[in-house]
């Protein structure tokens, strides 16, 4: 799920980086139902962008403060939706 962008995507099926490292490409575990907060852009053509200048983090690695500003106090005069 996304915390911002919602009015430019509705659903977000795949997230695009490039191919490996020395592209700046970003390398995610996906077999083991790891979850990150991922930030990036989204591109003219609606696909969704990351590479390694993005801030990019397993959920389990941030700080209870971070998660609990993530869900709670960055939605506090945003206008964004934070799921």
């Amino acid at each position: 799920q996304m915390f911002k962008g919602f009015e430019k995507l509705k659903d977000v099926q795949y997230v695009y980086t490039p191919f490996d490292s020395s592209l700046c490409g970003v390398k995610l575990e996906a077999n083991n139902k790891k979850q990150y907060l991922l930030t990036g852009q989204i591109l003219s053509d609606g696909k969704v962008f990351i590479h390694l200048c993005n801030y990019i983090e397993p959920w389990d690695d941030l700080s209870l403060s971070q998660k609990k500003s993530l869900n709670q106090r960055y939605q506090m005069g945003c206008g964004c939706k934070v799921s």
